[in-house]
């Protein structure tokens, strides 16, 4: 805690997101510039603390990420296995740089599905495949194009 606290006074530009190691669907995830905005728990409890990237790549104005999937077989020689297909997961409101009201609100900042699928914002795809390009979960291949 000590160098973390050392290290967000030495960086005051920086923002720093905080993420519970017992956390899941978004759940307990901040976005902080200083080690006193960290919730109570995090002192209690593992937290994982990174820099936070807030010039990142937007599709239409929206955070997203892509989720690739892998099979590992063995591991000595090495043999593994990717999907020809993944996922696009997209923000449901445009991107903010983090501020005092834009980073307490995760549906700019966080592609978790089970948390944006309570957006009044978010679009179901019209299809089972995913195939829709203004859906908040994409085929890998439609983002790509």
């Amino acid at each position: 805690m000590q160098d973390l606290e050392k290290y967000m006074r030495a960086y005051p530009d920086h923002t720093f997101i905080a993420k519970p190691s017992r956390g899941r669907g978004g759940d307990g995830i901040v976005i902080v510039k200083r080690l006193v905005d960290l919730p109570k728990s995090a002192m209690s409890h593992e937290f994982l603390v990174q820099r936070y990237i807030d010039n990142p790549l937007l599709i239409e104005k929206k955070k997203f990420d892509l989720r690739l999937y892998l099979t590992v077989c063995g591991i000595d020689p090495v043999e593994a296995f990717i999907c020809d297909e993944g996922l696009g997961r997209f923000c449901t409101e445009n991107y903010r740089k983090p501020d005092n009201s834009s980073s307490k609100n995760p549906y700019v900042h966080l592609t978790n599905f089970s948390l944006n699928k309570n957006s009044r914002k978010f679009v179901e795809s019209p299809d089972a495949f995913l195939n829709d390009i203004t859906s908040s979960k994409r085929l890998m291949s439609t983002v790509f194009k």
